[in-house]
């Protein structure tokens, strides 16, 4: 597989964000078709058809691991996709429970200082 180019990159970014080719082209301050043409490097370097696979990509890009689309096929990616989100969401709402439990626990220990006062 082809490495990506910093321009290719940046573009498959935008893309990550869930814009258009529209919205690419005003960001990037690239004409529409440049921004097209780019995607179409980008998806045969990588092997990919859909924008679903380009950011499994980048996300596999960013936490360091390889990349296989046909793995990713095989799988399934809405299989997949429903993982990463419930993985995501259980992290969030772990954290959420956390602080709030923290807080409460704090907040007892307080006032049981206080009444021992």
């Amino acid at each position: 597989m082809k490495e990506l180019s910093d321009t290719e990159v940046c573009v498959a970014e935008q893309y990550c964000h869930g814009l258009t080719d529209k919205e690419i082209a005003d960001v990037l301050d690239k004409p529409i078709w440049t921004v097209r043409t780019h995607k179409k490097h980008i998806y045969k370097k990588l092997s990919i058809a859909s924008t679903h696979e380009l950011v499994l990509y980048m996300v596999s890009r960013y936490v360091g691991k390889a990349w296989d689309a046909k793995e990713v096929r095989r799988m399934g990616l809405a299989a997949l996709l429903t993982l990463l989100m419930l993985l995501h969401i259980t992290i969030v709402e772990n954290k959420d429970v956390y602080r709030r439990g923290r807080r409460v626990e704090v907040e007892m220990e307080m006032r049981i200082e206080d009444a021992e006062r």
